[in-house]
C-alpha cells in the first residue's frame, strides 16, 4: 500500500538522518522522498531497519539537499513482501556482501532486510544484478550491522515488474 507522510525543509547542502516507526513489522518498506518544488535535487539513502524490544520496527534514512535553494519534501513509500529467505547472524559492526540466485529473470527484484534481533540495526544498499548465460539471475546486496550487538536477520523482497 502506497503512503505519503510529513512536510520537511532542508537548506542547500544540508543532510538529516530520519527515522520512521511502525507498530510491528509491516513488511519490506520502500521509502523515498518527494520534493514539493522543481528547484533542487534531493538525495536519500536506502534505509536501515531496526526491530525494537516491543516488536515495533524503525526504518532509517538520510536525506540531503544537493541543490542551491531550500527544498521542501515529504516521505513517500510502499509496503510489500512476497518472500523471505534465510535466518542469518551478523556480528557487531560487520558488513557482508551476499548474492541471491533465481533460475530465471524474476523482473526488477526489490531486496531488503528484516532485522530480527530487538535493539539491532541492519543497514543495506541497493542490490546489483547479473544476468547469467543460462538465463538465471543473480542479485547482490551488501548489509552492515551498525549495532554493538550480534544481529539476526533475513532477506525479504518482491518483484515489481
Amino acid at each position: 500500500m502506497a503512503w505519503t507522510y510529513g512536510s520537511n525543509t532542508l537548506n542547500p547542502g544540508e543532510s538529516q538522518r530520519w527515522w520512521l516507526w511502525w507498530p510491528g513489522y509491516p513488511g519490506l518498506e520502500l521509502i523515498g522522498v518527494a520534493p514539493f518544488g522543481p528547484s533542487s535535487e534531493i538525495q536519500y539513502t536506502t534505509p536501515g531497519v531496526e526491530t525494537n524490544p516491543d516488536g515495533s520496527t524503525t526504518y532509517f534514512l538520510t536525506v540531503t539537499n544537493l541543490g542551491s535553494s531550500p527544498l521542501e519534501y515529504a516521505f513517500t513509500g510502499s509496503t510489500g513482501t512476497d518472500w523471505g529467505y534465510g535466518d542469518n547472524t551478523l556480528g557487531a559492526g560487520q558488513s557482508q556482501r551476499w548474492w541471491l540466485w533465481w533460475p530465471g529473470y524474476p523482473g526488477v527484484e526489490i531486496i531488503g532486510v528484516q532485522c530480527i534481533t530487538p535493539g539491532g540495526e541492519i543497514d543495506y544498499v541497493t542490490p546489483g544484478m547479473e544476468a547469467n548465460p543460462d538465463g538465471s539471475a543473480t542479485y547482490f546486496v551488501t548489509i552492515t550491522n551498525t549495532s554493538s550487538i550480534d544481529v539476526e536477520y533475513r532477506f525479504v523482497g518482491f518483484a515489481i515488474c
